[in-house]
């Protein structure tokens, strides 16, 4: 709506004080225990840090859109960005080289299977519940990560030897980065759905490394097929989340992450 229609709107709607007959609703408050429940449910469903602590990206992001013509493939990357730059995510240049693959394909699980088939180390890091959802689900979006252990100085992890800095009884002295993202969009299960709402939902999952445990969240882009169909963007939850996780700690336990995490989505209700 535009500025000068809710400028209209508002000017003709009554005015409670001025009618006898008008209905006041009023609401009761959640309270600070409820407030973190919910939060922690959030995050839960979300899938966010669970078994390992959480996957970020570490290199600056660079998003590639496949499968679409130029213009929608510009309108997907640029809302990609938009959202990584809010969360707080580094974001690479024009021209830079792909980690980010959004591909829209007719068929979502034979291109996974195809991609599987080509190349399967790209699956390694998957639980098989997982597996079974990206190579033989019917959702309409599917979406895999490939990560890699670096120590919180940026120093590659061999699997006998970590170079350390620093140490530090809190640390767990590891970072996890995300290397590759790649979201599969299936266009006959989306069928229908407004490419700004998919656009945003794609950028969700390939900013942090996220396991939903179906079904997803209330409130967020993620259940833009579970009940949220009319929404377009980021909740401010989606919002909070992805902002948390660019803002804890890497190189703490998941369990710290998760604490972390909900309080700065419970706050985000206040």
């Amino acid at each position: 709506m535009s500025l000068l229609a809710t400028i209209a709107l508002l000017a003709a709607a009554p005015v409670a004080g001025d009618d006898p007959d008008a209905i006041i609703v009023t609401g009761t408050p959640v309270t600070r225990e409820e407030a973190k429940k919910r939060a922690a449910e959030y995050v839960r469903r979300a899938g966010i840090a669970q078994l390992k602590p959480l996957a970020r990206w570490v290199d600056p992001v660079c998003p590639h859109t496949v499968g679409v013509d130029d213009a929608v493939a510009a309108i997907v990357n640029a809302r990609v960005r938009a959202v990584a730059t809010a969360a707080g995510a580094p974001v690479a240049p024009a021209e830079c080289q792909a980690n980010i693959v959004v591909a829209f394909s007719s068929d979502g699980r034979s291109l996974a299977r195809a991609v599987r088939r080509k190349a399967p180390d790209q699956f390694a890091e998957l639980a098989p519940v997982a597996r079974d959802r990206v190579l033989d689900g019917t959702g309409a979006i599917r979406w895999w990560y490939t990560t890699r252990d670096e120590s919180r100085d940026g120093m590659p992890i061999s699997d006998f030897f970590v170079k350390l800095y620093n140490s530090s009884i809190v640390s767990t002295q590891v970072v996890r980065a995300l290397q590759s993202a790649t979201v599969v969009i299936d266009v006959e299960q989306a069928d229908g759905t407004p490419l700004d709402a998919v656009a945003a939902y794609a950028a969700m999952v390939a900013l942090a490394e996220f396991r939903s445990n179906p079904p997803p969240p209330k409130d967020s882009i993620l259940a833009l097929f579970d009940g949220e169909a009319e929404r377009r963007e980021l909740s401010s939850h989606d919002a909070a989340l992805l902002r948390g996780i660019y803002t804890v700690p890497p190189d703490r336990e998941a369990y710290q992450q998760r604490r972390q995490l909900v309080t700065t989505i419970r706050k985000s209700d206040e």
